[in-house]
């Protein structure tokens, strides 16, 4: 799935949008890059929509409606934050062209309105420019008035950029799991118990790879099964080919900076499985046996066997194997402690 994503509004100038008790085109971003983040970490092909300067609000629009349209995603999401004229305005809503339920759009204003907020559900969004001209599904969410004291603290207490990021990457990741009537929560379950119980025979007899932190990966790097590489590949941990000598997958990747951008490594080779489980199996392989100095030292070694979730993660950042600068947080407090991912370690089978 290729989506697109727009942190509503210029930085200043022309089109810089609200200022209300914080700044709306402030906000917009640092929710935007957080949600990015998780979802290209998913392995999700993310299209960054943003304009930070424009001569005007027209050219700011144009010049967002355009990169999208050239990229051709599947969905196209515009993050902004409301104000009202008497400052009294509460909630969150979603606008999509005629105002159609789209599934991604009811789940988010489900996930935001979960938090705390006024759902003020889906409303037509056809008066909007970004809905009107963008060729894909698009959808412009007004996650809360930025002017109201009630929605500006509840922001806030809610973790803010990161409540809201977390939020909306969950309603993505539940309307793409959604097959022939089963729930969310029913595919998670099983996609973490599949995942829990092979991880958890592998440490049982090699100990090479924490169960907990493995389902985490496999959670957090495929979508909960559903990224390309995972459907396509049968890759849940985005594995490049590294002397793999099995059949690869060719799409590109998107790697982090130190500064906290992002670029793009065109065609890059994936290594591909005939399984989720051999891909399961030769993730652990892949820790316990890399090596870049000819089987001299391990780059994993401070991961193999380590009983300690957090120590497991942070070992795995520390010896790079994501480029991703909140990967080891990201695990430990969005997929394990979440998910009570624990229990993968200390038995699961029946």
């Amino acid at each position: 799935m290729k989506i697109g994503i727009n942190c509503g509004h210029t930085i200043e100038g022309p089109g810089s949008g609200a200022a209300g008790l914080f700044k709306e085109s402030e906000h917009t971003r640092l929710v935007g890059n957080i949600l990015i983040r998780k979802l290209v970490d998913a392995g999700v092909e993310v299209i960054n929509c943003t304009v930070d300067r424009a001569e005007s609000q027209e050219a700011y629009l144009t010049k967002a409606v355009k990169i999208c349209n050239q990229a051709e995603p599947d969905l196209f999401i515009s993050i902004h934050f409301n104000a009202s004229g008497d400052h009294q305005g509460r909630g969150v809503e979603v606008y999509t062209y005629k105002g159609k339920k789209h599934s991604e759009a009811l789940a988010v204003c489900a996930h935001i309105a979960g938090l705390g907020f006024i759902n003020r559900g889906v409303k037509d969004g056809s008066g909007l420019y970004v809905i009107r001209k963008t060729k894909a599904r698009a959808m412009l969410i007004e996650v809360c008035f930025c002017d109201n004291e009630m929605d500006a603290d509840l922001y806030f207490r809610v973790d803010a950029e990161r409540g809201i990021a977390n939020a909306i990457f969950d309603a993505v990741c539940e309307t793409m799991m959604k097959q022939d009537g089963e729930t969310a929560e029913s595919r998670r379950e099983k996609f973490a118990e599949f995942v829990g119980r092979i991880a958890y025979r592998d440490w049982q007899e090699r100990k090479i790879m924490l169960p907990s932190v493995v389902t985490a990966q496999a959670i957090k790097e495929s979508a909960w099964g559903t990224s390309e590489l995972a459907r396509e590949a049968n890759a849940l941990f985005g594995i490049k080919k590294n002397g793999w000598k099995g059949r690869i997958y060719v799409k590109d990747a998107t790697e982090q900076r130190e500064d906290g951008s992002y670029y793009t490594v065109a065609q890059t080779e994936w290594r591909a499985y005939d399984s989720w489980e051999q891909s399961i199996q030769d993730h652990n392989d892949y820790i316990a046996g890399r090596s870049t100095d000819g089987g001299r030292t391990l780059r994993y070694a401070p991961v193999i066997g380590c009983s300690d979730y957090v120590l497991t993660a942070r070992y795995l950042q520390a010896c790079g194997y994501a480029t991703a600068q909140n990967y080891a947080e990201s695990l430990v407090n969005d997929y394990i402690r979440k998910y009570s991912l624990t229990r993968f370690d200390t038995g699961c089978e029946s």
